[in-house]
């Protein structure tokens, strides 16, 4: 019984370690050195850590905007919506045109709204005009990423594997170096303004890559379906919502009222940097298989988030090592035990995003709404409200 079971597991796993999926995790963790300097550059400069920290309330309007416009994509674009490649070219063309517009206006009006929203996060004073700067600079980044992730999202869809590979690599590449350039005191010494320049020219460069590679446009009468798609973007919207307005007011004013936000902000990043890479690789081929195949099983990436959540609890003792010799911090044990407790988060998060994978791929938004209202508003904002 128990060598049936090995073998059945062994036949699973082999399914979801396909090439393709260790090229993505190769890939992902291609940035992982220069992401730890990144931080043991920055470091060295005053403040800049917190001023860093900052960017999470522009990520999260943008992340709510880009998640509500893209997610209903997968159903909107995948196999069974198409009877040729033509049509699904043309529809992809004009949601292009519609997200270019949008995006344009959207990331208009937050760079105008920085100022407001910077006073409502309760940034400190001592930090304030100097995070205005680097954000104005950061939210030009975003939206030009938006247009990036619109682009990656479709040939994600199409299963155009090579696309996929050459614009992670190139994004890696262009990272570690457009940040080895801008950030340190060695070089042109723009320290975390260097961030935000470089965050710009590489999704700029990324954009262009994908624009160039896009399919040419070809004759066609194919209709969007406007109705279906704004139902999904409803849902979308609502969902990510929800699940970003109290992470914003429940985890991010806190921290900035106590001033941790950077103990948070070294914390977590590690922890998506680095220990997440498998899980989004993961992540990317359940959305691409159910977008082509609804039927395709889940079993074999359940299995998988086992090892996943070994890998995270094995890069433990490394962190210890990044934090104090590496990021140079002195109170590396206080950045620890913020990983620590961040941590049963993250290994129910990695078995989650399996079924949210799933929903997303298949349209079925509105499981993921419920589900977020009933942990985020249901437990979260409970809990805030009860410490306060």
């Amino acid at each position: 019984m128990c060598y049936n079971f090995a073998m059945n597991a062994k036949a699973m796993l082999k399914k979801v370690y396909s090439k393709e999926y260790l090229i993505l995790i190769c890939i992902g963790f291609l940035p992982l050195l220069w992401k730890v300097l990144e931080i043991a550059f920055i470091s060295g400069f005053e403040n800049a850590l917190k001023i860093l920290g900052q960017i999470s309330l522009i990520s999260i309007v943008f992340k709510v905007f880009q998640e509500s416009i893209l997610n209903p994509l997968y159903k909107l674009l995948g196999k069974d919506n198409f009877s040729n490649e033509s049509d699904k070219v043309m529809v992809a063309r004009r949601f292009l045109l519609w997200y270019l517009l949008a995006t344009i206006i959207f990331s208009l009006g937050v760079f105008l709204l920085i100022e407001p929203l910077m006073k409502i996060s309760q940034v400190p004073s001592y930090i304030f005009p100097e995070t205005i700067k680097f954000l104005k600079v950061y939210v030009v980044a975003c939206g030009v990423g938006i247009i990036s992730s619109y682009l990656y999202t479709f040939n994600v869809i199409n299963k155009h594997t090579k696309k996929m590979f050459y614009f992670l690599l190139i994004k890696a590449v262009a990272t570690a170096v457009l940040l080895f350039v801008c950030v340190p005191k060695f070089m042109l010494n723009m320290g975390v303004m260097g961030v935000a320049v470089s965050e710009l020219l590489v999704n700029l460069v990324t954009t262009l890559y994908l624009l160039i590679t896009f399919p040419k446009q070809e004759n066609s009468n194919a209709k969007i379906d406007t109705k279906q798609y704004f139902k999904l973007f409803l849902f979308a919207f609502l969902e990510t919502a929800i699940r970003n307005v109290v992470y914003y007011f429940v985890i991010l004013v806190l921290l900035n009222m106590i001033d941790t936000q950077d103990l948070y902000f070294v914390s977590n990043d590690f922890i998506w940097s680095v220990m997440l890479v498998p899980t989004m690789a993961q992540n990317t081929l359940i959305r691409q298989e159910i977008a082509n195949n609804s039927n395709y099983s889940l079993k074999p990436y359940f299995l998988n988030c086992v090892i996943l959540i070994g890998f995270i609890a094995v890069l433990m003792p490394l962190s210890v090592v990044i934090f104090k010799y590496v990021y140079n911090l002195a109170n590396y044990l206080d950045y620890f035990i913020v990983l620590l407790k961040l941590l049963p988060c993250y290994f129910i998060f990695v078995i989650d995003s399996v079924v949210e994978a799933y929903f997303f791929a298949t349209g079925k938004l509105h499981h993921i709404l419920i589900q977020n209202i009933l942990t985020n508003i249901g437990v979260y904002l409970t809990a805030f409200i009860l410490l306060l």
